[in-house]
């Protein structure tokens, strides 16, 4: 009765040793994902920096960072996950054999010629295993950034908040340029216009002691009012439209930041490989 249970932990050793699970697949994950830190954080600053540019009161960075939080925040949650299904269920799986049902010389560690779930494989196909983190970190944020996605309309209303906050500064430097009559036009997205079109031209009566003092003023106000609440509107858009453009960007900007030129070759991404140091960190899992 003793001896069924010590067989079977003899059993389960050599899959225990020649393969990446557990602490391997973890350790190489975080690894990816640590490494790809600041090439995120700096996507997110030149994104940042768009959007600043966009909006008339020119926030600050960090200001203009937190605006793309909801991206940031669902990137940081869904990145491990995301990251370690793209490198070891989807591709580096499976036992060391080849056509023949043999194991070749490398194999399992340390330089394996033959795609499996192994350290030496992940070693011998590294320039895959790079691209592989490479699309799938930015697959990641490219999803997160797509129009239409929670997080997208979360940024949105935040520049848009912003945005909004800047041209109310700006109208009310209106006021001091304007007659009070344009600025309220202004202001309620000229409500007012054509109020004063006169009702009742003959009555004489003291209705229209205030209102008809001026109608050549308030003719003047009113034709203001239809030119500039229209710009307003068409600021906000113009907003709109620059937000999507620069959140259009990620792709191209992940790829800058790591040197991609668009070829998957050996020495591809050379500010996103890490070849050496990763290389020497998986062959540290047995």
């Amino acid at each position: 009765m003793r001896f069924f249970p010590l067989l079977s932990v003899l059993i389960l050793v050599p899959a225990a040793v020649f393969a990446c699970e557990g602490d391997c697949i973890v350790g190489i994950t975080n690894a990816f994902l640590a490494n790809y830190t600041t090439r995120v954080n700096s996507v997110m600053n030149s994104m940042a920096q768009q959007i600043s540019d966009l909006i008339e009161s020119h926030p600050d960075r960090e200001t203009s960072l937190s605006y793309l939080q909801p991206i940031l925040s669902a990137y940081k949650k869904q990145a491990y996950q995301g990251m370690e299904k793209a490198i070891f269920p989807d591709y580096f799986h499976g036992k060391c054999l080849d056509s023949q049902g043999n194991e070749p010389d490398g194999c399992p560690n340390p330089d394996c010629p033959i795609v499996c779930g192994t350290p030496g494989s992940l070693v011998h196909y590294y320039s895959k295993l790079r691209y592989i983190a490479y699309n799938q970190t930015y697959h990641l944020l490219q999803a997160l950034a797509t129009p239409g996605t929670d997080t997208y309309k979360q940024v949105e209303q935040a520049v848009m908040d912003a945005a909004a906050s800047s041209r109310g500064e700006r109208r009310r430097s209106y006021s001091r340029i304007y007659s009070r009559e344009l600025a309220n036009a202004v202001n309620v997205g000229h409500n007012n216009a054509g109020s004063g079109s006169g009702s009742g031209s003959g009555s004489g009566s003291s209705s229209g002691s205030g209102r008809d003092s001026v109608p050549s003023s308030r003719t003047d106000d009113a034709s203001r009012s239809k030119i500039l609440v229209p710009l307003f509107l068409k600021r906000a858009q113009d907003v709109k439209a620059g937000l999507r453009s620069i959140l259009a960007q990620i792709h191209p900007l992940v790829a800058q930041v790591c040197g991609a030129n668009g070829v998957e070759e050996t020495n591809g991404l050379p500010y996103c490989s890490w070849e050496q140091e990763m290389k020497e960190y998986i062959l540290s899992f047995p």
